[in-house]
């Protein structure tokens, strides 16, 4: 990665700015913070851009967004499995534009269906509410705009439910010979009531309403009976629903428009992007200063570019306190796998990619844990078809054809295994023809042999983790640490090795238990003799036994691929459980279907909840076990400038629009 920077007259500025967007090759970095950090630029120049403008285009895109989604919400389309970008020439992108001013009219007729939606369903609401309103007082006979007579006041409201109906009808009528107090309905909270009072009565009375917690329910602009009013109600609110129905399905005819849309609203995210990025520049009055970061295998472009609009520019390498974006780079069978390294964290600029390193692994992992080549078959097949019908890119991408590979490793691991589906070929065989098949594996059964697959697992552990020492000790070579790459790694390998020959090498040769003890006390003595000798006073004769101590960490480390054994007996048992549940049901016609009802039910269930198990602790072991003996992160992404278009692919771009 180098850093370039720019300095060109501003009659080019528009030109190469869209140039570089094209190219998406550079990432453009900020110089605003040199206006305050530096005294030349202080009275020199200012920051480029126009934050209107750039405020006037993201309010378009909010409303085309909103536009879109409106189209989305109502369209009877059925949505597919994994939402692309289309796939469009140049030619075709820019003709379609070219309509620009008919597709805002669309958007206008689109947001304004979905205003009259809006207000429809606020009307429903408004509606709703006074049903609810309504619907205690059906009962009730007289007009509800009637509240009063010559001598009277007729009231209506509301009690709360606690209140003690004959005991509030005596209080307002002691004294009084003409109050009419009764109650029309009560729900859990309230209790309905209509009060008639003579008006000579009317505020007394209220008074003591109010005191047992009265609340008027005034029906303002309301004309006829409780019923007749709900009936209307009602009708209202199936006319409003209706009417909203309708504009839903207009709504819906118009999906065809969404098209045109997802390109306007691409040109003004493109657009807005190039005035944006404006603001990470320097101007003067008839010059302009940028700089970036551009990849080397990037450099011929960007100078052929530069060159052709006259700019002078310098590259140099990164300096210390340059925050470096990080562009990893593998070939095609490694680049899936970096999802698994960007889920954890992107390496730092100066630390090491371990995509190539941990890939193999990472695939050998999870075909030893989901461990049954039926199994594989159904991931590989499934991802292979996903692949070829949609044309995804990034993690999505990664992810699947990641899961592809997984998917083949797993078939090789349960051939190997003798798992197809657990034993159901045998088990169908027997059931149904009433034979005896058998289909042996091509190396052993873990099932038959599961302490076999433990020491391979442990074997396989040990190796992983080497290739992370070996790494680490990579690393402090080429910093120039040649004798801490071998105190503090090499060593370790005679300790690791020569245990493993010393304890257990009796098993394959008692010539290798000697030499096995030689080199684990070889390397023992060499870390508790330089163990300490970056420590200081008392801290260089215990830092010896400290690193010494390690061996517990290491040891766990290795422990740690146990899981290769539990998980793949995990995916076998219960594999060949559900075949003999399925078996149960004994030959003949009911017994197969029974079989196959319980080979579609259980399999899925086992291959879903294994397959994430091997997912996570193939990760787990990468995390962890491997990572951690040399991975340096917090490294971010190289984010160039570039067309960021979402709905639209322009094929014919330079880095062929994918992203």
């Amino acid at each position: 990665m180098k850093k370039v920077a720019v300095i060109g007259l501003d009659t080019v500025k528009e030109k190469l700015i869209s140039e570089l967007m094209e190219a998406g090759v550079m990432q453009i970095t900020d110089q605003g913070q040199r206006l305050t950090e530096e005294e030349t630029w202080k009275d020199l120049g200012v920051k480029d851009g126009d934050d209107n403008k750039v405020t006037s285009l993201d309010a378009q895109i909010n409303r085309v967004s909103l536009a879109l989604e409106t189209l989305e919400k109502y369209s009877t389309a059925k949505s597919p499995l994994f939402k692309t970008r289309r796939a469009m020439k140049k030619a075709e992108f820019t003709k379609t534009l070219e309509g620009r001013e008919q597709i805002y009219g669309d958007i206008d007729h689109i947001l304004g269906l979905n205003d009259q939606i809006h207000k429809l369903r606020e009307l429903v609401n408004k509606k709703n509410a006074d049903l609810s309103a309504i619907n205690p007082w059906v009962i009730y006979d007289l007009p509800l705009e009637i509240d009063e007579t010559r001598y009277t006041n007729i009231n209506l409201g509301v009690v709360p439910s606690t209140v003690d109906v004959e005991k509030l009808t005596m209080r307002v009528s002691e004294g009084r010979e003409a109050v009419e107090l009764r109650e029309i309905d009560r729900d859990r909270d309230l209790i309905y009531l209509v009060v008639i009072t003579m008006k000579d009565d009317q505020e007394a009375v209220m008074t003591i309403l109010k005191q047992y917690g009265y609340t008027p329910t005034p029906f303002k602009d309301f004309v006829g009976t409780a019923a007749v009013n709900r009936e209307r109600i009602i009708k209202e609110i199936q006319e409003t629903e209706s009417r909203c129905s309708q504009v839903e399905k207009e709504i819906s005819t118009l999906y065809k428009m969404k098209y045109g849309i997802e390109c306007v609203y691409d040109q003004l995210v493109i657009e807005r992007d190039r005035e944006k990025v404006k603001g990470r520049l320097l101007k003067t009055k008839r010059t302009f200063n940028l700089e970036g970061w551009v990849p080397e295998p990037a450099m011929e472009v960007v100078d052929k570019m530069l060159t052709e609009y006259q700019c002078c520019f310098a590259y140099r390498d990164p300096e210390e306190g340059d925050e470096v974006p990080v562009l990893t780079q593998n070939n095609s069978v490694v680049y899936p796998f970096e999802s698994i390294t960007e889920m954890y964290s992107l390496p730092d600029y100066k630390g090491v990619d371990p995509t190539k390193y941990f890939a193999f692994f990472y695939a050998m992992f999870f075909g030893i844990m989901l461990s049954d080549a039926g199994y594989g078959i159904v991931i590989a097949l499934a991802c292979f078809i996903v692949l070829r019908k949609f044309a995804l890119e990034g993690m999505t991408y990664k992810m699947i054809k990641m899961f592809f590979y997984c998917g083949l490793s797993t078939i090789l691991w349960g051939a190997l295994f003798g798992g197809w589906f657990g034993d159901f070929f045998q088990v169908a065989a027997k059931v149904i023809f009433g034979k005896e098949i058998t289909i042996p594996a091509l190396w052993f059964n873990p099932i038959d042999d599961p302490t076999r697959l433990l020491i391979w697992s442990l074997v396989f552990g040990v190796i992983h983790i080497f290739l992370g020492m070996a790494i680490k000790a990579g690393m402090l070579i080429k910093e120039g640490k040649w004798l801490d790459a071998v105190f503090d790694v090499f060593s370790w390998y005679l300790v690791i090795l020569g245990a493993a020959m010393w304890l257990g090498g009796s098993s394959i040769s008692e010539a290798l238990v000697k030499p096995g003890m030689y080199m684990a006390i070889a390397g023992a003595a060499i870390l508790l003799l330089t163990g300490g000798r970056n420590k200081k006073g008392f801290g260089k004769v215990i830092g010896g036994f400290s690193s010494l101590y390690d061996i517990t960490s290491y040891l766990s480390d290795i422990l740690s691929y146990a899981r290769l054994l539990a998980l793949g007996l995990a995916t076998g048992v219960i594999a060949q459980v559900v075949n003999l549940m399925g078996s149960l049901a004994g030959g003949g016609i009911a017994g197969a279907l029974v079989l196959l009802f319980a080979f579609i039910i259980g399999h899925t269930f086992n291959l879903a909840i294994n397959a994430l198990g091997a997912f996570v602790h193939s990760s787990r072991l990468q995390y962890i076990e491997f990572f951690g003996k040399f991975y340096e992160d917090g490294g971010e992404e190289f984010d160039p400038f570039r067309k960021n278009t979402k709905y639209v692919r322009l094929t014919n771009d330079t880095d062929g629009g994918k992203k």
